[in-house]
């Protein structure tokens, strides 16, 4: 309810300001000097307002409709506007002020004026009274509450040089009779009215008493006990009773101090000093009546008979308990030195057989810097229950009240005062500018405005409790039902629904005197549970939040706004920190989803008004509808919209079936309903990314996301599903449905790149992060999602680029830095000479961006696609990458060559040697030997010393050696050779044969069973070689120029095996073969 306000701008102004280690002691002395600023340290808080150069807003919002307007801005209770309302409680307009007094509150400076008021619920009037002026009305007429209600004037007792207002009561009398008026200033003078009938000819007319006094003496309390005695009290701590007499004819004021106590009693009484305050006690059985009082420290029950005498029932300090208990309740907020801590009582009420006591300390050093609303805190509230039994004072029940002043206040500084309500089941406490509610059920009223502030609470013991401001009255009606059901165990994160619940309803009210926040000892699991549940309510068309409207549009609105301010509530009150990551994701993602509904269905509005003959959303919103069993609704594509935008991530999942789906029925090609299936996705998926792009700081958001809906495997999937059918659609042979490039679906397709490289990015780094450690199968996952990724990126580049997109394909690549993605399509036209290479430029600008990232990839490139000619032909802005490439990937086949080029005979001699060891064909073996001896000797020419290491010079004379050796045997054992018969006899023939690769080959397989098709295959057969459709079928993963290399590999080995001409020698062969297995 009104617990909390209006999105008020984060408090920050003294964030780091170092409190003051002893705050100065409050006097109930309004300042004299120009500043008007007391030194109290019973302050009130300061109040920030949207707007503020400290909000976090200043420079930032949440997406473009920030502002909540309730849309209950007129509803009433009762014909009054309501300004909060929650299950316990309704706070509504209740009287205006009198013109004369509003004219006076308008102007006045509650910091160098001080001003007191009060609300009499048994005389049915109200005062308000400033050092100078008393103005007294009938609030409970008919004619203050609907409209102006007569005033009445009065001039108050005042010393020079006293700028305080008086004390007062009224002196009620008959209902037919209008009430009369004491007042009492703080130096002791009383002016009494029999009447204040006479207020409204100038109130000349009283009776003035003085009350006995010492100098230096002055009253710090005045109250009511019945309509004929009164009790004051003074900073000296004496208690004056004042009576109510008739002498002739005439009414008239006496006063006397109470009766000094007995001996035994009368000890401490010497040290007594400032009575605090005073309440009223049970009725005695000699029809008297008992006051107790706060002096100091201690508490004093006396008790006043109706013969004129009073007593000293008993006295007690009570600082000891106290302090035990607030430690106990309060823990660590509480310092272990009781001087730091400086313990007051501040007031107190009679509950039954227990006292009520209002007590406030200095919060802990740790504490000062970590208050919610970010400012240090000076004084911390909490409501203590005593009883009496047996003699000594125990502290029943120690409660923090919500409510903190601080270093920083901008509300007049006043003494808070406690009044029971219900009968004590709720405590109100009257501050500058709250009015806190309290038992176990806990609440807070807090002005909007700076120049507002409370004046004075009526309580009944039947109705509603009445609050006197400077703008206006309200009143408080309580549902003592729900107050008594709260649970104070699970209660807190209701309350904090409610009270964003009310913000949400009610700050919107131009005239509402209200603002919201949230209680300054809120702990985090409460704020966690009711941003959530609200969250979850506005996402859910709550009927309490969000007003039925059939304009779909205008409702979606509405709930992105309340979202909006939601988070702009928790901002402002600067509780952000106190809301673990995890939570912060779930609003973030909430106000995405319905972000992203919201454009879905604009997008879909703008369709119907088409009269489109099919709608692919519609089938998807039936289908997930009915799975759920919602598929009662009337309009049920409006009805999932209303209430089930937290399901937006399934509706996804369900187009590409309903997309298919709707082609079968209808026979219709798929390509007429790609361009609506697709637009719904890149809409919703699109919208939410972007959202949450722009939010991340709103919401304090640390990437990556926790389970991001956007990105679920059934998500990816449906994406990758409508990126494949829409490129199958566009790559149609020609007049069947292909599209131009300008036109859905094929201008659809970057789009559909784009979202779907972001949903797979997304999940691998949620599989990746920390968060996910815990995940079962989470490592299994993120490694094969990331396989299918890296086979992933080179597809979508070659789609992309060969339907006219290379543009998107480049984008994309740099965006995700695929080097190797990027080299591969920076040489799909002229490779050789590279300045013919039409992305040249490109690949320059490359080199100077991304630097040895891309030149590594690019040599890479270069290297597996055989163009070395390339690499080597670059100028010399390549040569240190070059360097470092071949320093980070040893290649000693290939940067012989760049050693050479750049005169590093040993480096390249060293690994032409090393190369040529494993060197499978010998004409390369006898190259590399060859120019890796070249090399030595140029680098034995260039040192010129007199002794070299001879044993590298012998080792390559060696190899070349052996290789003149071998190519002997070659030419000797060649098939040419044996192909040679003259002067051979068959049997030497049929030898040689015999030692041939080819006949042991056959030798191994002729006795295998069950050989299957291709097993063994003659020459002719083995020089068919399969088309680039087959390839590509067998090897579905190949990029283009995978298959175009396999294809030059088969056309390769098919050349040499036609120059061998091997359809002859194969069969005898095999004869020889099948002859010596069978007879072995």
């Amino acid at each position: 309810m009104a617990t909390f306000s209006p999105s008020p701008a984060p408090r920050r102004s003294s964030r780091n300001k170092r409190p003051a280690a002893t705050p100065p002691r409050r006097t109930r002395a309004a300042p004299v000097n120009a500043t008007g600023r007391v030194p109290s340290r019973l302050a009130t808080p300061a109040l920030s307002r949207p707007g503020d150069n400290g909000s976090i807003f200043s420079g930032m919002d949440v997406d473009e409709g920030g502002s909540v307007f309730s849309e209950r801005q007129n509803l009433r209770l009762t014909g009054d506007i309501l300004y909060a309302k929650s299950d316990q409680l309704a706070v509504s307009f209740y009287a205006s002020l009198p013109v004369e007094l509003k004219q006076v509150l308008k102007n006045a400076d509650f910091f160098r004026d001080a001003y007191t008021g009060d609300i009499d619920t048994l005389t049915g009037f109200a005062l308000v009274a400033s050092a100078q002026t008393c103005f007294v009305w009938q609030h409970a007429q008919l004619q203050a509450l609907k409209g102006t209600p007569t005033c009445y004037i009065f001039s108050c007792p005042q010393e020079p040089n006293q700028f305080q207002p008086p004390f007062h009561a009224l002196i009620p009398h008959s209902t037919s009779r209008e009430p009369g008026l004491i007042l009492l200033s703080v130096d002791g003078t009383i002016r009494f009215w029999d009447s204040i009938g006479i207020g409204l000819a100038g109130g000349d007319h009283y009776v003035t008493i003085q009350l006995d006094i010492a100098p230096g003496e002055s009253v710090t309390n005045f109250l009511r006990s019945d309509s004929q005695t009164y009790v004051a009290s003074t900073s000296a701590g004496n208690l004056f009773r004042l009576t109510l007499v008739s002498s002739g004819g005439k009414r008239h004021l006496s006063s006397h101090v109470f009766a000094r106590p007995s001996h035994a009693i009368s000890l401490s009484r010497f040290h007594s000093k400032n009575v605090s305050a005073i309440a009223l006690g049970a009725k005695t059985g000699n029809g008297g009546r008992e006051v107790w009082a706060i002096v100091d420290t201690r508490l004093q029950r006396w008790s006043m008979s109706p013969e004129g005498w009073e007593q000293l029932l008993l006295e007690g300090d009570v600082l000891g308990i106290l302090s035990t208990a607030v430690r106990k309740a309060f823990g660590t907020r509480v310092d272990a030195d009781d001087q730091k801590v400086d313990l007051e009582l501040l007031d107190l009420a009679v509950d039954g057989e227990a006292l009520a006591v209002l007590v406030s300390y200095a919060a802990a050093e740790d504490e000062m810097s970590m208050v919610l609303d970010g400012r240090s805190v000076r004084r911390v509230y909490a409501l203590a229950h005593i009883t009496f039994r047996e003699g000594v004072f125990a502290v029943n029940t120690m409660r923090s009240v919500p409510y903190q002043s601080t270093l920083t206040n901008s509300a007049a500084p006043m003494h808070p005062r406690i009044r029971l309500a219900l009968d004590g089941a709720l405590i109100s406490v009257q501050f500058g500018d709250v009015v806190a509610f309290y038992v176990d059920y806990r609440e807070r009223l807090e002005l909007k405005s700076t120049t507002d502030r409370t004046l004075g609470i009526g309580t009944q013991d039947d109705g509603p409790l009445l609050v006197l401001t400077a703008a206006t009255m309200m009143k408080v009606s309580m549902n003592l039902d729900a107050i008594l059901a709260y649970d104070i165990e699970n209660g807190e994160a209701k309350l904090v629904k409610a009270a964003m619940t009310q913000a949400i309803l009610f700050s919107g009210i131009a005239e509402n005197p209200l603002q919201f926040s949230l209680p300054p000892d809120l702990d985090e699991e409460s704020l966690m549970q009711g941003a959530q549940k609200l969250s979850q309510a506005v996402l859910e068309s709550d009927s309490d939040i969000i007003q039925k409207n059939h304009d779909l549009g205008a409702q979606l609105t509405e709930r992105k706004e309340r979202l909006s301010w939601l988070i702009r509530f928790i901002n402002d009150n600067a509780v952000l920190g106190k809301i673990s990551q995890q939570c912060r994701q779930t609003l973030a993602t909430d106000a995405e989803k319905l972000f992203a509904c919201y454009q879905l269905w604009m997008r879909h509005n703008d369709l119907l008004a088409t009269n489109p003959t099919h709608s692919i959303l519609n089938d998807a919103v039936h289908v997930y509808m009915q799975e759920i069993n919602e598929g009662h609704h009337e309009d049920v594509i409006r009805a999932f919209f209303r209430l089930r935008v937290a399901d937006i991530g399934r509706l996804i999942s369900k187009v590409g079936e309903a997309a298919t789906q709707a082609a079968r029925l209808s026979q219709r090609d798929i390509i007429e309903f790609l361009p609506e299936a697709n637009r719904i996705v890149l809409t919703a998926l699109t919208s939410a990314f972007d959202y949450r792009e722009y939010n991340l700081q709103v919401y304090g958001i640390d990437l990556p996301m926790i389970r991001p809906w956007s990105s679920k495997p059934a998500v990816i999937d449906v994406v990758l599903g409508l990126f494949d059918a829409t490129t199958k659609a566009i790559e149609a042979p020609s007049g069947v449905h292909r599209t131009t490039t300008d036109s859905e679906p094929s201008a659809q397709l970057p789009d559909l790149a784009a979202v779907l490289f972001t949903c797979i990015q997304e999940r691998l780094d949620w599989l990746g992060s920390p968060f996910a450690t815990s995940e079962p199968g989470i490592h299994r996952d993120r490694e094969e999602l990331s396989k299918k990724f890296d086979m992933l990126r080179p597809e979508v580049f070659e789609t992309l680029r060969r339907n006219g997109y290379a543009n998107a394909a480049f984008s994309l690549a740099e965006k995700y830095r695929d080097f190797g993605g990027l080299a591969s399509l920076c040489h799909k036209d002229t490779v050789h000479p590279p300045e013919s290479n039409s992305n040249s430029l490109r690949i320059q600008a490359y080199i100077e961006r991304f630097k040895d990232e891309f030149t590594t990839e690019l040599y890479r490139w270069y290297i597996q696609h055989g163009e070395l000619r390339v690499m080597f032909a670059h100028d010399e802005s390549h040569s240190a990458y070059i360097d470092k490439y071949f320093a980070e990937n040893p290649n000693d086949s290939i940067s012989w060559i760049n050693d050479l080029g750049k005169g590093r005979y040993s480096a390249a001699s060293a690994a032409l040697l090393k190369e040529a060891e494993h060197a499978g064909n010998l004409d390369a073996k006898h190259l590399m030997l060859s120019i890796g001896k070249l090399a030595h000797l140029a680098q034995l020419h260039e040192t010129s010393t007199a002794a070299h290491d001879n044993s590298i010079l012998d080792a390559y004379h060696d190899d070349l050696d052996f290789v003149s050796v071998h190519e002997a045997l070659l030419q000797e054992f060649r098939w040419d050779a044996i192909r040679k018969t003259t002067n051979v006899s068959d049997a030497e023939l049929s030898a040689r044969f015999r030692g041939t690769a080819l006949y042991n080959t056959l030798c191994a397989i002729v006795t295998k069973d069950h050989q299957p098709v291709g097993y063994e295959t003659t020459p002719d057969e083995a020089l068919i070689t399969p088309t680039t459709t087959e390839i590509t079928s067998r090897w579905p993963g190949f990029t283009q120029a995978q298959v175009e290399a396999l294809v030059q590999d088969y056309n390769l080995e098919c050349d040499r095996l036609g120059e061998l001409d091997l359809n002859d020698v194969f069969h005898r062969v095999r004869e020889l073969a099948v002859h010596d297995v069978e007879w072995q």
